[in-house]
């Protein structure tokens, strides 16, 4: 027996089994939601935020699905294929102003004001991992080596790579740069194919305590004082303390670089979803953080307006409003 799920205005047949897109015996409208890698933390914070709105809001189911580079997401969700998503301010900054990824799309300083904000969080620390028998004691090592700084045209790519360059002068053509996605890249590292991996996520990372099951792992220290850390896109300092990873976990306490995000859903979405959403992620804040060890500390109402990248997203801004939350002025990128 076939069911017909609506979903922003289109229609699709789905099997009750398959789907599981219902809501009691209601129909429920199916929403999209876009992250990173499994194992990385915006998709277990995205995973966590479905879990409490498929339980909590009726007639709404959301799917995750991990695929290709937050950029694109941003650019997906401003065109309106898809309605959730892992955010950035860096991703906003790059967008208004045309700059990497964004640099000959034309209409992208368009297409950055059709996403509004839902809430911030802390990501990172960004862990900057080897082998601890690779040779590799230092950002300075990588000259030649194999290294994974993000997925291609991503923006984790840029800052890791400017970071690597500001903290040893080893610029991208210096490296043998792995063009991958996050998962290809975990993948790799777990398989002794590359050399360096390159993961923003929060401690402990799921990724991360995979490969100190199986081996000896370094994670290098990051010469924070020579980085210029961009505070107006979100970006922040932090340590990762030695042994976060257990007894594989070898080396000291390691300096590095993390960021601000969010959670954001493009216009099209109605004011009214995300309205609910909202309030249901805040209202049942507990069980979204069960999720994981660092969740508690991570998506908290003290940081969820913390950086208002652009806007918000008029159904969030509502709940804000009659919920009382001191709401601060966003930053806005544009020229």
């Amino acid at each position: 027996m076939n069911h017909i799920i609506k979903k922003t205005g289109t229609l699709a047949l789905a099997g009750v089994a398959a789907a599981g897109l219902f809501v009691g015996s209601a129909w429920a409208e199916l929403y999209k939601v876009t992250s990173i890698a499994p194992g990385m933390s915006p998709f277990v914070v995205n995973t966590a935020i479905a879990k409490v709105v498929n339980n909590h809001v009726e007639g709404v189911e959301f799917q995750v699905k991990a695929t290709g580079a937050a950029t694109q997401h941003m650019v997906d969700a401003a065109n309106g294929k898809v309605d959730f998503l892992f955010g950035s301010p860096t991703i906003n900054w790059l967008m208004a102003n045309n700059f990497g990824p964004f640099k000959d799309m034309t209409d992208a300083s368009d297409l950055e004001q059709k996403v509004g904000m839902i809430f911030s969080y802390q990501i990172g620390p960004y862990h900057y991992i080897t082998r601890a028998d690779s040779g590799i004691e230092s950002l300075n090592d990588l000259r030649g080596k194999k290294v994974f700084a993000g997925p291609p045209g991503g923006a984790a790519t840029g800052v890791v790579l400017k970071a690597i360059e500001e903290t040893t002068t080893i610029k991208a053509e210096e490296m043998d740069v792995q063009a991958f996605g996050f998962d290809a890249a975990i993948q790799a590292f777990q398989d002794d194919k590359i050399d360096v991996v390159i993961l923003p996520t929060n401690i402990p990372s799921p990724a991360v305590q995979q490969f100190s099951l199986t081996k000896n792992i370094r994670i290098l220290d990051v010469d924070v004082d020579k980085m210029k850390i961009n505070k107006a896109t979100g970006g922040t300092i932090n340590v990762i303390p030695a042994g976060a990873y257990g007894s594989n976990h070898q080396g000291g306490d390691a300096r590095t670089h993390g960021a601000i995000v969010n959670f954001s859903a493009g216009l099209h979405v109605p004011d009214d979803v995300v309205y609910a959403v909202t309030k249901a992620i805040w209202e049942n804040l507990p069980e979204l953080q069960e999720t994981a060890v660092w969740m508690p500390s991570t998506v908290t109402k003290e940081g969820g307006l913390a950086l208002i990248a652009g806007r918000l997203h008029p159904g969030a801004l509502r709940y804000y409003q009659e919920a009382g939350w001191a709401i601060p002025e966003a930053t806005v990128f544009q020229k």
